[in-house]
């Protein structure tokens, strides 16, 4: 007792012990015994509960990462963190005050609130254990504690008033009526838990009461708990731990995440997005205007956002404390350094307990604030962008949700037209919702910057009066002149992007059509054409690294002249020198305003970007649209109609869990895939309410306003179609083009009979496909109408081109329908792919790449066949499917599949076909002549109307048909498919296939490297840069470090020679003083300042030029890529290397590299100074470090692979945009929009699963840096004052060490951030490193031809043997052969004999290891690659049109005179299409040359041949895709405009080449027969004359 009390008021109470006033509520020491006694009574109880509790109970067992909140958690976690500082300030006063008092010391001033401080987290652990295990009961003991420390408390002011110490300025007695209040709320929230939890007499818990239990917990796969912890592990992300733990020790996989709690997925954020929109959609029709999408967001979002910013202003507000602590720290040193005595008030009543203002000039205290302050700043700011990032997440995932909604009901012109191209619309959903994600975590500095200005020049004005204002004035000139180079910059970035949208519309046409530019020799012409666009790039790029080297230098001149200015104003106009608390204390201010006016413009820009992709999707989401018109089939299905009918949502849900991990529920699922089942909802939210507005029956899309209810699918009307019709078109007239309604298709009148076939037939661009878009709704209706059989109204539908998804065989074919295996097998066999199904490693399991990539046209097609045939439908509408079959699998797939299947199950079938040898299987023919029906009926009655019709058909029905029984022998196109799915199967080594879930690919994967980024990544950019370069920039950064480091030692002595001033009457000359003072700073800046502005230009426009080598490299590389790479690489992947990988290394790392090496010196810096001014530092310091080290290691292994996984997991949600966008009619015939939106859902919620724990851990990282820098402070400050009491340091260096020590924590958590950053941004550099070393073709050749070779056209092959690739066997095999100048030769045998193998043989295409080919003379292995291709002319198989002019895609090097271009498109009888088009030769052909049929390019392929006026001339099945009338008329033309030219054409209809003057039959790649047709006739036993005579 005598020592508890002390010495000197001990005595009357141990030996006179009297129980009255004046021994116990008036005897401090009996007051602050009964507080010590109830702390340690809770600490003792509190502890053997918990100890009991866990040791001795079932709950030893009990483990979750869940925690269920009681009533009022988020109060009382809050209030104990005010509690923890109020009982650390308590403590201090106590000791403070025993410290100040005279005598022995006396332990009861600080005892109590040292067991209450105990007691503080003590307290904080009792309550979690009492919400983890859900044991309510336990809250009588806390409330028993509250109850107890009210009474102490109490006491406690009745001590105080007797001792006369109940003032403000005694900060005991304030501490107790703090106290006294947060003990009252304490206690009520005690009895709010109690209230809550208590039923029926009795408390409740979980085993008691499952539904207590949210529904999301009941999850089993939930691993985003963050709503379920406490709010201490919400605020310093510790619930992440588990997944940093699995992250360090191997690589994170998507199914280690588990899913996203309701609130957060895409339905549930759609839904409210939707709601919203509709809100500002009525208000926006109300006033004529385009709805707003800011509006939008704000009526969904805005809560959350204001929850946001409220936590910001926190932060800003700590922010300011610690600058301003500062000063007192240094004054306080000034104190200790010089022995100063404090000054004392000499108040009686407030001598014996320390006064606030003693407290807090006190330089410990102030250190242990500016810790509690950055820390506290660090966990609401973090907490905010927490918010804004989830936010921002959020409206991401709507508006990416809104654009694919709005991309299914597009009009088709709109995207053909060129209006808005897929490239625009996949940018509405990456750019331009990402925009606004950016924009979310830059928000609420709109408003804090301009704040923190403000209360910034407020504190420097009371720091250094008006010469603080003349100061900051500098910002007022350098901020408007940020804002000018900000604004730039926009526009630079913007011209930048438009030419980098330029130059990959390029890109991607190039590698689009590559086989076609080898053969031209094109690739040379179109890569140059990218690179004149990549120059002006550059240009603006240089640009725009002007412009941030500009800003760069801006900022680093700012903080010096303001100080420079500011001191020197002072120094001259004020009466007081400039002292270090001053100096430092200002310092600290300016350097923290230089924070949000860096922040500012960047701010600015996000905000500029967001309004801009606003505009762009406001304008999207009210495009023109597909008519809604009431033709009896079923309304196309909204989102907000998808959400009503509820069930249909998303993605498959998991087995459901109890809190403890028991199986609760699991929904069933028949093998329908119409099973249903019931979604948990968001805890405390309406689900359904934010899904659609309640009790609305009325939804808007888009342009129109319809009635989404489900009354939509059940609509009638007075309209009837006869049940024997299953289509009726009345009176129709048809455009495509909304805006200039020109009819393609007039006056069509037709009834299409209900279950029959009808064909349409015509020439090539007459109208036919266009009258299947007008049935399907595709095409703008100017009058008339199409009416459906309501009964019979469900659409399969087959295009042109067949369009694949990036799926399995199988379930391309069964497109969402259950599967029945007996009509599967039924199908297969229809459409003849049993056998190629059978070449696959995993049947039809094998995905089947992007658009079908690894699968030939005539395959795509019978797939595309078999989904229509598989469905169940009662309409097929098939345009021109077989012209992509040979005549052998499309007479099969005829027979068996249209005629056999289909017509055997009563369905209608509209088919579009030019092989008219089918039109006795019609029941009704449809001939279509420049967009008017022409004739209509069955064969008789269109023989009786037109017999002159009808003989024309005769003798393309004769040709088709000796097609038809040259196919009996030949195994033809389908056979070659087969042989080349074959050699993809066989390049692939067995043990490299992966048989995942979704089966086996053809398509190599994409190269992926694990763990950090090699070294050699890192020394091949250095490579691109130079190392002279390097090590320059390098050097230089030393240097310009060093200059600052100095100046700021220059600014710590300046100030100290004041306080010499000042105290020791210094009186020297004080205006030579201060010019030698404010001379050597600004020479020491401006040096400064120079340095960096070399190290910023040197680095900067270094890196640009590495950027533009590597892309040099990188395209030159694959246009020199031989054709096998592109057979085996997805074009998306490739291009991705031009694209994002690009961008990566042009804009992102030269920036990301100069902010690391700004941060990297900046900390060196910092550590540097501290160690020189506290050599012990280092020591203090050394764990931190190796604490900060652990932190980094642990955060980046896990962070690499969230970012690879965020990489990895996004490409497929714009992959299956772009999927969707290629095959929007196709899916809208079918009505398969559901299915298609509950597919989306499932992808973005799994990149966001990904993407949100990325962003989490990045929060977690931040947290544990800014601790790690609040450490660093109160190390250095602590280290900093001892020193100086010990008179070894001045107090200006103590200000100095503080000032780097604020910045350390933030440019630690810079450091990792863009070490990280970096490291992703190398990934990109890795790439496309890998690509710039892939294998290249011979371009050089040892002898160049005369400019006239070849004159002749005289082709010899001599033991030719030739294969793909070099680990693929032969496909040609000893080949002699002499094809003489001018001879028309006619290759023909079976598929994979080798016929195609031949031609690209002439073009060196493929690998020829033996043999030697010449051309007049000429072994053209020893020519120039790019010689020998331009030589030779090719009509290859698959037309290929480029985006640009008809002339350019006639003569891209604008060499031809238009005469001879106009004579090319007569002799491919294009003249007269081309002449009608508005700017002829100029006309625009839109990308992939859409707006031709496949028929017209395939012509316009035929007139590129005439105009090379080659010697020799390819034709690989040049005219499949045109109807036999074109295709009789091209015969003749080629017969006379090529009569001089050597002309070797690859047959596959055998009647195309008897005209030829030899035959060329080839068998397993060798010659079997060569000679004139008639001579191969009279051998009644030749392998030709087999092939004319055979049969089926």
């Amino acid at each position: 007792m005598e020592w508890f009390c002390g010495r000197s008021n001990t005595t009357d109470v141990i030996e006179d012990v009297i129980w009255n006033h004046e021994f116990t509520l008036n005897n401090a020491c009996f007051v602050d015994l009964v507080n010590a006694a109830i702390n340690l009574f809770y600490l003792v109880a509190a502890s053997i509960v918990l100890i009991v509790l866990s040791c001795f109970t079932t709950l030893r067992h009990y483990f979750s990462n869940i925690l269920l909140q009681f009533p009022g958690h988020d109060v009382r976690w809050t209030l104990s963190i005010v509690l923890w500082c109020v009982l650390l300030c308590a403590l201090g006063e106590g000791i403070l005050t025993d410290l100040s008092r005279d005598g022995p010391t006396q332990p009861h001033l600080y005892i109590p609130q040292a067991l209450a401080f105990l007691n503080g987290f003590i307290f904080l652990v009792y309550y979690h254990h009492m919400e983890y295990w859900n044991r309510p009961h336990l809250v009588w003991l806390l409330l028993l504690y509250w109850i107890l420390l009210i009474g102490g408390q109490v006491i406690t002011l009745i001590n105080l008033d007797y001792q006369g110490a109940t003032g403000l300025e005694v900060l005991r007695f304030d501490i107790a009526i703090v106290l006294l209040a947060m003990y009252f709320i304490y206690a009520i929230m005690e009895f709010n838990v109690i209230r809550a939890k208590v039923r029926n007499g009795r408390f409740i818990s979980y085993p008691d009461c499952a539904d207590a239990v949210p529904g999301n917990l009941r999850k089993g796969n939930l691993r985003f708990v963050h709503d379920y912890t406490s709010l201490m592990s919400r605020t310093t992300f510790h619930w992440l731990n588990w997944l940093l733990k699995i992250g360090y020790k191997r690589p994170i996989e998507v199914g280690d995440l588990g899913a996203l709690p309701e609130k957060h997925g895409d339905i549930y954020q759609y839904g409210c997005f939707l709601k919203a929109y509709e809100k500002e959609r009525v208000r926006a029709t109300t006033k004529g205007v385009i709805p707003s999408l800011l509006r939008t967001q704000w009526n969904a979002y805005g809560s959350d956002l204001i929850l946001s910013a409220t936590l910001q202003l926190v932060s800003s507000l700590l922010g300011f404390i610690a600058p301003v602590a500062l000063g007192g720290v240094v004054t306080y040193a000034t104190t200790l350094y010089y022995n100063l005595e404090p000054s004392h008030e000499d108040n009686a009543s407030t001598n014996y307990y320390i006064t606030v203002s003693s407290f807090f000039s006190n330089g410990f205290v102030l250190v242990t604030i500016m810790f509690i302050s950055t820390t506290l700043k660090s966990l609401t700011l973090q907490y905010a962008t927490y918010i804004q990032t989830i936010k921002g997440m959020h409206v991401r995932t709507a508006l990416q949700n809104h654009v694919y909604e709005k991309s299914m009901r597009l009009s088709s012109w709109t995207m053909t037209s060129g209006d808005m191209t897929m490239g625009l619309i996949t940018n509405h959903m990456s750019v331009d919702a990402i925009s606004f994600y950016w924009w979310y975590l830059f928000i609420n500095y709109l408003w804090t910057v301009p704040f923190q200005i403000i209360v910034l020049l407020v504190l420097l004005y009371n720091e250094l009066g008006y010469a603080a204002l003349i100061g900051a004035s500098v910002f007022l000139i350098v901020v408007p002149i940020q804002l000018k180079v900000g604004g730039y910059m926009s526009a630079a970035q913007k011209q930048v992007l438009q030419n980098a949208d330029d130059r990959l519309k390029k890109s991607n046409e190039l590698l689009q059509g590559m086989k076609l530019l080898k053969l031209y020799g094109w690739e040379e012409i179109f890569c140059l054409a990218i690179e004149q666009v990549r120059k002006k790039e550059m240009k603006k790029m240089l640009k725009l690294g002007g412009f941030l080297i500009a800003t760069n230098v801006i900022s680093m001149m700012t903080s010096p002249i303001i100080t420079l200015v500011s001191y020197a104003v002072y120094s001259f106009v004020s009466p007081f020198p400039l002292t270090p608390e001053l100096t430092f204390s200002s310092l600290a201010l300016f350097q923290q305003l230089i924070m949000p006016l860096f922040v500012l413009p960047m701010t600015i820009a996000f905000t500029v970007n967001a309004i801009v992709s606003g505009r762009r999707l406001e304008r999207y989401f009210v495009a023109p649209e597909i008519e809604e018109n009431d033709d009896g089939r079923a309304a196309l299905c909204s989102a907000e109609q998808q959400f009503k009918e509820g069930g249909d949502l998303g993605e498959d849900e998991d087995d459901l869990l109890d809190v403890e991990g028991n199986l609760v529920q699991a929904p069933s699922r028949s093998l329908s895939n119409s099973f249903k089942y019931e979604r948990i909802p968001p805890d405390d939210v309406d689900f359904k309410s934010n899904l659609v507005t309640n009790g609305s029956t009325t939804g808007v899309y888009g342009t129109f306003h319809r009635d989404t209810s489900v009354t939509d699918f059940e609509r009638t009307t007075s309209h009837s179609v006869p049940e024997n019709t299953a289509v009726m078109i009345t009176k129709g007239s048809y455009s495509w083009d909304t805006d200039n309604p020109v009819a393609i298709l007039s006056d069509i009148n037709l009834v299409i009979p209900a279950a029959k076939l009808t064909m349409l037939v015509g020439l090539v661009g007459s109208g036919k496909s266009s009258i299947l878009s007008a049935i399907l709704g595709e095409m703008t209706t100017l009058s008339g109408r199409v009416l459906f059989n309501r009964k019979k109204n469900r659409i399969a539908y087959t295009p042109q081109t067949a369009w694949l998804q990036n799926n399995t065989f199988k379930e391309n074919i069964l497109f969402g329908e259950p599967f029945n295996e007996k009509r599967y097998k039924q199908v297969l066999d229809a459409c003849a792919l049993q056998p190629d199904i059978d070449i696959l490693p995993a049947g039809d399991l094998t995905e089947i790449g992007e658009k079908g990539i690894n699968l030939s046209g005539g395959q795509k097609q019978r797939v595309s066949l078999a989904r229509c045939m598989y469905s169940n439908t009662d309409i097929i509408i098939m345009d021109d499917p077989l012209a992509a079959l040979d005549v052998h699998v499309g007479s099969h797939v005829m027979h068996e599949g249209i005629l056999g299947f289909v017509m055997k199950e009563q369905r209608t079938v509209i088919l579009v076909s030019h092989q008219l040898q089918y039109l006795q299987y019609a029941h009704k023919i449809i001939v279509v002549d420049s967009g008017r029906i022409y004739r209509q009926g069955n064969l008789d009655e269109i023989t009786n109307d037109d017999p002159q019709l009808l003989g024309e058909w005769g003798k393309s029905m004769l040709l088709q048909s000796e097609s038809e029984k040259e196919s009996g022998t030949e195994e033809e196109t389908t056979e070659l498919e087969r042989k080349e799915l074959l050699k993809q199967v066989s390049m692939v080594p067995g043990e490299e296939l992966k048989f995942e879930k979704a089966g086996t690919t053809l398509i190599e994967d994409e190269e992926s490297e694990h763990g950090s980024v090699s070294w050699r990544v890192y020394l091949a950019y250095a490579k691109a840069v130079k190392f002279p370069m390097v090590l320059a920039v390098l050097a230089i950064w030393t240097l310009q470090t060093s200059a600052t480091v100095t100046n700021n030692f220059w600014l710590s002595a300046w100030s100290e020679s004041g306080v010499n001033a000042t105290l020791f009457n210094v009186t020297e000359d004080a205006s030579d003083d201060l010019g030698y003072w404010i001379g050597g700073y600004a020479l020491i800046s401006t040096i400064a300042v120079i340095l960096g502005l070399f190290g910023s230009s040197v680095q900067i426009m270094s890196a640009l030029i590495a950027a533009k080598r590597i892309h040099i490299a990188l395209l030159h590389n694959i246009i020199h890529a031989p054709m096998r790479f592109f057979d085996t690489t997805p074009v998306g992947r490739i291009l991705n290397r031009f694209s994002n990988d690009t961008q990566m290394i042009d804009q992102k790392l030269m920036q990301t590299i100069n902010r690391l090496l700004l941060i990297v010196f900046q900390v060196i810096a910092a550590l540097v100074v501290n160690t020189v001014v506290v050599p012990m530092f280092l020591l203090f310091v050394m764990p931190v470090l190796i604490i900060y080290y652990f932190i980094q290691t642990y955060y980046i292994a896990t962070s690499r692979e969230l970012q690879r996984l965020d990489s990895i997991t996004k490409s497929p949600v714009f992959a299956h945009f772009s999927e969707t966008l290629g095959g929007l009619t196709t899916i809208r015939a079918y009505r398969h929009e559901r299915r298609f939106r509950r597919n989306l859902f499932k992808k973005i919620d799994t990149n966001n699963i990904v993407f949100v724990f990325l962003q989490m851990v990045n929060r977690w990282l931040a947290v544990r840096l800014d601790l790690v820098g609040a450490f660093i402070v109160l190390i250095s400050g602590l280290g900093a004052l001892v020193m100086s009491a010990l008179g070894n340091i001045q107090p200006s260096l103590v200000g100095l060490a503080l000032t780097y020590s604020l910045q350390v924590s933030m440019y630690l958590n810079w450091l990792i951030r863009q070490t990280s950053e970096l490291e992703m941004q190398m990934n990109a550099m890795e790439r496309v490193e890998h690509y710039t070393h892939i294998p290249v073709e011979q371009y050089e050749g040892i002898y160049a031809p005369p400019p006239e070779w070849p004159d002749k056209g005289d082709v010899r092959f001599t033991d030719v043997c030739v294969r793909y690739s070099t680990d693929l066997g032969a496909v040609l095999r000893d080949v002699t052969v002499h094809f003489k100048a001018g001879e028309k030769i006619g290759v023909c045998g079976r598929t994979g004999s080798g016929k195609s193998s031949l031609a690209l043989t002439l073009f060196r295409l493929v690998d020829t290891f033996k043999g030697s080919v010449v051309i007049d003379g000429i072994d053209i292995s020893q020519v120039p690659l790019l010689t020998l291709r331009n030589r030779i002319a090719i009509i290859p198989q698959d037309p290929v049109l480029f985006a640009g002019t008809i002339r350019f895609n006639l003569d891209p090097l604008e060499q031809t005179a238009d005469d001879k271009l106009w004579k090319a498109l007569e002799i491919a009888q294009l003249k007269h299409t081309v002449s009608e088009l508005d700017d002829q030769l100029d006309a625009e052909v839109a990308e992939n040359g859409e707006n031709f049929s496949l028929g017209q390019r395939q012509l316009f392929c035929l007139a590129r041949a005439f105009l090379r006026n080659a010697r020799i001339l390819v034709m690989d099945e040049a005219t499949a895709s045109i109807d036999m009338q074109t295709d009789a008329i091209l015969q003749e033309v080629v017969a006379t405009s090529f009569n001089n030219v050597t002309v070797i054409t690859i047959a596959h209809r055998v009647a195309t080449i008897m005209d030829s003057d030899n035959i060329l039959v080839l068998s397993d790649g060798k010659i079997v027969e060569y000679d004139t047709p008639e001579n191969l006739l009279i051998d009644e036993n030749s392998v030709f004359s087999s092939l004319i005579k055979g049969k089926n």
